[in-house]
């Protein structure tokens, strides 16, 4: 094993007990991972300011008020309509919320972002919501970020404003997840006043409407990131392609045939292109942990309304306990992807806040938070599209035969929600990046993991400063324990692999499907513990306890995976046995069943999702 992967075995427990105030970490991307419950607090839908209180009944209204009632036209492609909706929401403002005021927009924070898209999908319209989300996210944000002012000037207004719609060309038939892989090139004409591209790019959302194109080239062997407008000379646009689902958005082929770019168009400097690729994915991410958490909550709506109605034997299949239990579940799924996605983009503007906005570097170092927090991104992408789709696999059930039939709605959802899995890097992507960046913040220690790791070696379960008679005190012991065995669990595939831990995806995806489970957990029990008492905490109470429970249960699975996998045979037996009686010993065994009835009732009450 390497010196630089070595966990400090010389410190004494005393000298790390130095460390252990953690409240410091409030604001830094993957904090969660080492911050005991009592130092750890969240941004969540219940600490929304009056502004973004406003923002958020403003884009319901449109949402519900304008886009809804012509949904149907949208369930195809209808480019007219489309585009006068998406100038209409620039009118409102909504196209510009991250886009500075000189140019048009307002600059507001990453959550009043997240929050516009979270309430316009009220519209319940995953194909408005896709074309609008993309020209908001990866086809503008490259240019705020990295454009100079003549760029700035010439496109952020009439993006502001709806006039001009962007896309973001970066896959192609070769290069996918592998996006640096890409075969477009550039070169320099004689004259010097064009870059000439070469190449195509697939799947582009908003490939059609849209009026510019930030895409990507190899100018020699520096990947480049370029704007194009469509007017440039040798810029084709393919046919629109028939997609399983999200059937009203614009999906096509870009053909780049000796095109002629300005250079003055080169986007960033000659070889950024990386940068400005993978910048622009995070925040993409987390926006569609938000939009799938929507969905997710109005599938429930859905499939509630239709049980409602639904008569068997007499009676509302609503009465029928299976139907119960699938309801319940829905509802846990919704609330974690919205617990993750807001305590993401919370943090992240909880540390964007401390920047000065008129500093040159301003959105570079803007640019190295959201970076910083590549595994909440990835964890919030992942809980988000995985909960709509069980709760549309559920969907589907709850509404029978009638959910096969493309004339009821649980069928659109079902095709549409497929592609989230996909979308802004598969899931399969972000476990890697949740896995690989766990591992670098660990060796490079930009947080304390290592020390933690060392700590709980001598602790494994240590006192927090909660009351002993806490509603959630077994909850608190199970987080805690499920630190340490996350924790326990880095520090054996250290130890066996060094850094080549990240080529190791046998054992990076449970390593991360275990830090996703666990910052559910966290997360969540956060999220409960910051509110005041009242109704809203009591609803919220068995939901966090079963959440907790579901995700302790998948986080023991994984661990069960990975010990035989990673462990000499001659140990695996001693570790199973500390790791089981460390889980004994908490005798926790709470009654799911009964948590999941009260669930049910909490919904039946309100016909609809009652957490925000």
């Amino acid at each position: 094993m390497s010196q630089d992967v070595e966990i400090k075995e010389n410190k004494t427990l005393d000298e790390f007990t130095k460390l252990q105030d953690l409240s410091s970490l409030e604001g830094l991307g993957g904090s969660f991972l080492v911050c005991p419950l009592d130092q750890y607090n969240v941004f969540s839908k219940e600490n929304f300011s009056e502004e973004q209180k406003m923002f958020a009944s403003t884009a319901q209204d449109f949402a519900v008020n304008r886009i809804k009632p012509v949904n149907d036209q949208l369930k195809k492609l209808n480019k007219d309509l489309s585009l006068e909706l998406f100038k209409e929401a620039g009118d409102l403002g909504f196209l510009g919320i991250d886009i500075p005021e000189q140019y048009g927009g307002m600059e507001l924070d990453k959550t009043t972002a997240a929050i516009v898209v979270d309430y316009l999908s009220a519209c319940e319209c995953p194909s408005f919501m896709v074309t609008l989300s993309a020209h908001t996210g990866i086809g503008i944000l490259p240019i705020v970020w990295y454009g100079n002012e003549d760029q700035k000037k010439k496109y952020l207004t009439k993006f502001a404003t709806g006039e001009w719609m962007g896309c973001y060309a970066l896959t192609e038939p070769n290069a996918g997840s592998d996006a640096l892989a890409g075969e477009t090139t550039a070169y320099l004409n004689d004259e010097g006043t064009h870059y000439i591209l070469n190449g195509q790019k697939i799947y582009i959302t908003n490939g059609s409407w849209a009026e510019v194109c930030i895409t990507f080239a190899k100018v020699g062997d520096k990947y480049t990131s370029f704007i194009v407008d469509k007017t440039c000379e040798g810029f084709v646009i393919g046919a629109e392609e028939k997609k399983m689902g999200i059937k009203g958005s614009s999906t096509v082929t870009l053909y780049f045939e000796n095109c002629k770019v300005p250079v003055e168009n080169m986007l960033g400097k000659l070889g950024q292109g990386g940068a400005i690729a993978f910048n622009s994915l995070y925040a993409g991410r987390y926006k569609l942990g938000i939009t799938t958490a929507a969905g997710a909550k109005y599938t429930i709506k859905c499939a509630y309304d239709f049980a409602l109605e639904r008569k068997q034997f007499s009676r509302s299949i609503t009465e029928f306990d299976m139907l119960k239990n699938k309801f319940a579940q829905m509802v846990v799924r919704t609330f974690e992807a919205y617990t993750v996605s807001y305590a993401t983009t919370g943090s992240i503007d909880f540390s964007i806040s401390k920047l000065d906005k008129n500093s040159d570097d301003y959105y570079e170092k803007m640019q190295k938070i959201i970076e910083d927090h590549a595994i909440e991104a990835s964890i919030a992408k992942i809980v988000g599209s995985v909960s709509l789709a069980e709760n549309a696999d559920d969907g589907v059930q709850i509404f029978g035969g009638a959910g096969f039939i493309e004339e009821y709605p649980a069928a659109q959802i079902y095709r549409d929600e497929r592609i989230n899995r996909i979308f802004e890097g598969t899931n399969e992507i972000n476990k890697l990046i949740i896995g690989g960046t766990f591992l670098k913040k660990a060796i490079l220690e930009e947080l304390p993991i290592r020390d933690q790791i060392y700590h709980r070696m001598e602790d494994y379960l240590p006192a927090l400063t909660f009351s002993g008679d806490h509603e959630l005190s077994s909850e608190i012991s199970v987080i805690e324990l499920s630190r340490s065995l996350m924790l326990d669990m880095l520090h054996r595939l250290i130890l066996k692999y060094g850094q080549d831990l990240k080529n190791e995806q046998w054992a990076l995806e449970p390593l991360a499907d275990i830090v996703v489970c666990f910052s559910v957990m966290q997360m969540g029990f956060a999220r409960y513990n910051q509110l005041p008492d009242g109704e809203h905490k009591k609803r919220m109470n068995c939901v966090v306890k079963y959440s907790i429970y579901r995700n302790f249960n998948i986080l023991k699975e994984r661990i069960n995976m990975l010990v035989p996998y990673i462990c000499a045979n001659s140990e695996v037996g001693d570790v199973m046995d500390s790791i089981n009686q460390r889980i004994n010993d908490l005798k926790y065994i709470p009654d799911a069943i009964a948590l999941k009835k009260s669930i049910c009732e909490e919904l039946y009450k309100h016909g609809k999702y009652y957490l925000g």
